[in-house]
């Protein structure tokens, strides 16, 4: 959990001077309840909570084991603004989502889910950022997203029935799929007009060539299978942040036209032998690479960008890696 954070786990009763402090001080508040110690006894004094605070203050329900959860509880939030209900395999009353007429944040986690509509719910349109967790079966529709104009923040993992309405997201900015099947094109987020950072992780795929998003920022491509091709990066001429791990199929990445790249991690790429361009990065601040094919004295040898400021170089064999430390002290990195 962030410093930035202050969480309470099953409170007896809210400590209301705490969260008040910590939301003064620029701090997330996040009061989360297992289903074995659902909110009921205060749940007064946490709507209460809640109507002060907004999205400062997010109350948490979340699953354990097989029960099934009743949403029914959340009629008696009717103030909430952010809302998460993770990792249950069952759920009932859901509809009563409905009711909460200040959301603008949800997180929406139900293995088992029934009620495949869900998003249809017309307040729901209002919402800024949501969280769609991973279900047993891909049936959530997600067409209803198209009404959904103010939200910003979207993160969906393994849903992909009517992925494709998300090109229709005037303010969407931040976008992380997880577990998105190989037979699932992307080539549609070239319409995100507003996209300014992109995650994909875990799920299966060739090539991200097909992806355009001239706004993007931030770039994460963790433990997608078979990904083997990046195609050229200077299609995302804005980009600062780019982060590429556990991709064993990457044998070469140019970074020629990403002037604006500020930070650079490739960490466990096994294959990665060629990185051209480095030298040509001319906001280059903080680069980090660990069990890869690259050479690091070949690499180092040439020259580097003079904006770099931190670097990490890892083989996972102990005696080099003092080694490279210590050349790395040597060049006051």
């Amino acid at each position: 959990m962030s410093a930035d954070t202050l969480c309470m786990q099953n409170p007896q009763q809210l400590d209301m001077a705490a969260i008040d402090a910590a939301v003064t001080e620029g701090r997330q508040v996040i009061v989360q309840f297992d289903t074995l110690g659902e909110p009921a006894p205060l749940i007064a004094d946490l709507d209460a909570a809640a109507k002060r605070h907004g999205t400062a203050l997010t109350v948490r329900i979340y699953g354990y084991e097989s029960r099934v959860f009743d949403a029914a509880i959340v009629r008696a939030l009717p103030h909430v603004a952010s809302l998460a209900l993770d990792f249950h395999r069952r759920a009932v009353n859901l509809e009563a989502l409905g009711e909460l007429t200040r959301l603008k944040q949800l997180s929406l986690g139900v293995y088992e889910l029934a009620q495949h509509d869900i998003l249809a719910l017309e307040n729901l349109r209002q919402l800024e950022v949501l969280s769609l967790g991973e279900a047993a079966h891909d049936k959530l529709d997600l067409s209803p997203l198209r009404h959904y104009s103010k939200l910003a923040s979207l993160t969906i993992d393994g849903h992909s029935h009517h992925l494709d309405t998300l090109a229709q997201l005037p303010a969407l900015q931040t976008l992380s799929l997880f577990r998105i099947k190989n037979k699932v094109a992307l080539d549609f987020l070239g319409s995100v007009a507003q996209l300014r950072e992109l995650r994909l992780q875990l799920g299966g795929r060739e090539s991200i060539a097909a992806i355009e998003a001239p706004l993007l920022h931030k770039l994460e491509l963790i433990r997608v299978r078979g990904l083997a091709q990046l195609g050229p990066l200077q299609r995302f001429p804005l980009l600062r942040h780019l982060w590429v791990e556990d991709q064993t199929q990457l044998d070469q990445l140019d970074l020629s036209g990403n002037s604006a790249l500020e930070t650079l991690h490739l960490l466990t790429c096994k294959s990665l032998a060629s990185l051209t361009s480095l030298a040509a990065l001319p906001a280059l601040q903080k680069l980090s690479i660990s069990e890869t094919a690259l050479e690091p004295d070949a690499l180092l040898a040439q020259a580097l960008p003079a904006s770099l400021r931190e670097m990490r170089f890892r083989t996972g064999k102990a005696k080099r890696d003092r080694e490279i430390s210590t050349q790395l002290a040597a060049l006051g990195l």
